[in-house]
């Protein structure tokens, strides 16, 4: 664990590249634009680039010229000291109401929407480090012409938990359906055998709003969710979904090309007749 925490603030930590390509892009636009206007002030006098540079300020800082102050005076004294009622800089004044705009979306996506959390965008760190890791160490990976129907109660309660905190949201939290299809009748829209359901999760259905999962989760984690949601078939829970797709039914029969009493599962999909 402590491997993969470590492996985790490695590779998915801060980020030095971005901080520092956007550093150089705010210096070169800063160089740039006093470039321009050194290059604008050499085609003018020295009256006209003094008037130019003042104008540029009031531009900027909302400042008034020396022979305005009077007006601008506040009645207090500080000792001999006098200040001046200065308007806020433009420039100031519009960043904070940027700094304002930020903090209502950004408290709407991280505490309204579903941003993640700060634990949550940890364990997703956590997992991508573990696929390098795994990826890295030559582990061997699940995929659809391997992937297997797990029964044993640690796979189906690590694939709850990804399922309870993933999937829920669209498929309900008993797989009754919400926004995503019942995942509990006996109709699927994409098939429901082990395979089927394990390209779902990997691939996605980006056109149906079905993310794909593969950068989140490893191989071995998509396998334990499909498994567990085979495990959903026929409980039946309430305020379940209209059955969505075709029909699908899984029959064992006798293998006749196998040795000893193993079998295999013959999968059927049947369209879903119209009313």
């Amino acid at each position: 664990m402590l491997q993969n925490n470590l492996f985790a603030a490695e590779g998915a930590g801060f980020d030095a590249d971005t901080y520092i390509n956007t550093g150089f892009l705010i210096f070169f636009i800063y160089v740039l634009v006093m470039t321009i206007i050194f290059l604008i002030g050499q085609n003018k006098k020295p009256e006209e680039e003094r008037e130019m540079v003042k104008k540029l300020d009031r531009l900027i800082n909302d400042a008034k010229p020396i022979e305005e102050e009077q007006a601008l005076l506040l009645e207090h004294n500080y000792d001999g000291i006098r200040e001046l009622d200065n308007n806020l800089p433009p420039w100031w004044k519009y960043l904070f109401y940027a700094t304002i705009v930020f903090s209502f979306v950004y408290m709407g996506y991280y505490h309204v929407s579903n941003g993640p959390s700060s634990a949550e965008e940890y364990e997703q760190e956590v997992r991508q480090a573990q696929l390098a890791l795994a990826a890295s160490s030559g582990q061997a990976t699940v995929n659809v012409d391997n992937v297997k129907l797990l029964s044993d109660a640690a796979s189906l309660a690590k694939g709850k938990d990804i399922y309870d905190k993933n999937c829920a949201s669209c498929h309900g939290m008993k797989g009754e359906g919400l926004v995503g299809p019942n995942l509990t009748d006996d109709y699927w829209i994409h098939g429901g055998s082990i395979q089927e359901i394990f390209v779902v999760l990997v691939e996605g259905v980006l056109v149906k709003g079905m993310p794909s999962w593969r950068a989140q989760f490893s191989s071995q984690d998509l396998e334990a969710t499909a498994s567990y949601i085979k495990t959903l078939h026929g409980t039946n829970p309430p305020n379940g979904k209209e059955a969505q797709g075709n029909l699908y039914k899984e029959e064992a029969v006798k293998d006749s090309t196998a040795k000893g009493d193993s079998t295999k599962i013959e999968k059927k999909r049947i369209p879903k007749s119209n009313p």
